[in-house]
């Protein structure tokens, strides 16, 4: 069996969404100080590095993370390579029937545009907006993305996390398929079963047939 981590790490000074809360950890006790055990804190923003989503997050009235039923985080998947694409549209599917969404109904895509770990992106590739409506309508459920976000950095209404909410997709960003070949994988993404919250990091993997 072969894993592939499609996970950005989350360390002290991690690139993070402009304005959001950065990722801090540090060991509040050491064994070299005398204490007993190694013992890690960590502050971060629900949203940084590799994380899901919750409707919460986007719609007051939607699920918070641990309502989710974790099973959706967890199955078929088809890598979708999109490198070189300024848009995500429904050409990115050509071959594609209703047999393969019927049996693979979670989409990830790869753009290799955000390489630099050590910097937060700019600009990336955006979803068309009537993508989320032609997707659900296939029964997908779950998409994921190699960039920060659905929308752009200066959006300010969200209007394609909206759009994925109204088509009942959930949502994985910043993911990191550099080491993913397009095609079908099983995906492993459970996000920590925080109560109350519009979000979660994951521990992203893709686990080959």
């Amino acid at each position: 069996m072969k894993l592939i981590d499609i996970s950005r790490p989350l360390h002290t000074g991690a690139p993070h969404w402009p304005g959001d809360s950065g990722t801090d950890f540090r060991l509040a006790g050491r064994i070299a100080d005398g204490n007993s055990c190694n013992l890690g804190r960590l502050s971060l923003s629900v949203h940084n590095g590799t994380h899901a989503d919750a409707p919460f997050h986007y719609n007051d009235r939607g699920p918070t993370i641990e309502a989710l039923d974790p099973g959706l985080f967890v199955g078929p998947a088809r890598v979708i390579d999109a490198r070189g694409h300024a848009a995500f549209t429904e050409k990115l599917f050509a071959g594609l029937g209703p047999a393969d969404f019927a049996a693979v109904p979670r989409i990830l895509f790869r753009t290799d545009t955000w390489t630099d770990l050590t910097t937060f992106p700019t600009t990336w590739p955006l979803l068309d907006r009537a993508l989320p409506a032609w997707l659900a309508a296939r029964g997908v459920k779950l998409l994921g993305l190699d960039v920060p976000s659905v929308d752009e950095l200066t959006n300010k209404d969200m209007a394609i996390h909206h759009l994925l909410d109204a088509a009942n997709i959930l949502i994985l960003e910043s993911l990191d398929l550099r080491d993913a070949e397009p095609g079908v994988y099983e995906l492993i993404a459970l996000p920590l079963k925080l109560r109350g919250a519009d979000g979660s990091p994951v521990r992203a993997v893709l686990r080959q047939p």
